[in-house]
């Protein structure tokens, strides 16, 4: 869990490389035992956007993340047809929901006024050898606006 200013935000999506502190919650599962309930971990992330999918790398002190950039689709209908369709059709309305991939990048993390969230929520799954095992390792990685977790204190 990472959370930026509307500065560092718009600064990751212009390219600009930072340095945060966030919140990790290692979880470990083999053989039906985890190691749940797991500790928050502080650490440092260090993020970059170099707008091609890089896989995250696990630092001494915290994790490496390169944004994904996943172009999504835009739902291309007129407001006429999105009405008709959520009156008459819902089902049809979602399929095309399901089935149009939402943009994941950097673009996510911009103000709702210039075409983002605000926040970035994904998944990432990579593979680690340690001591001669092959683990999967995933990653669920939230960034969002400072102002929303100084509004939670």
């Amino acid at each position: 869990m990472i959370h930026l200013t509307r500065d560092q935000r718009y600064a990751v999506h212009e390219g600009i490389e930072i340095v945060v502190q966030g919140v990790s919650i290692p979880i470990w599962f083999m053989n039906k035992v985890t190691s749940e309930p797991a500790k928050e971990i502080f650490c440092r992330y260090y993020l970059k956007n170099p707008r091609e999918d890089i896989a995250i790398q696990i630092k001494e002190d915290g994790f490496e993340i390169c944004l994904p950039f996943r172009p999504g689709k835009k739902l291309d209908l007129t407001d006429e047809q999105w009405r008709e369709l959520s009156l008459k059709n819902p089902e049809k309305l979602d399929h095309l929901y399901q089935n149009t991939p939402a943009e994941v990048s950097s673009k996510n993390l911009l103000d709702l006024k210039d075409g983002g969230s605000g926040r970035l929520m994904y998944r990432e799954q990579n593979k680690l050898k340690q001591n001669d095992k092959l683990l999967n390792v995933m990653h669920f990685i939230q960034i969002g606006d400072a102002e929303v977790l100084m509004g939670s204190l």
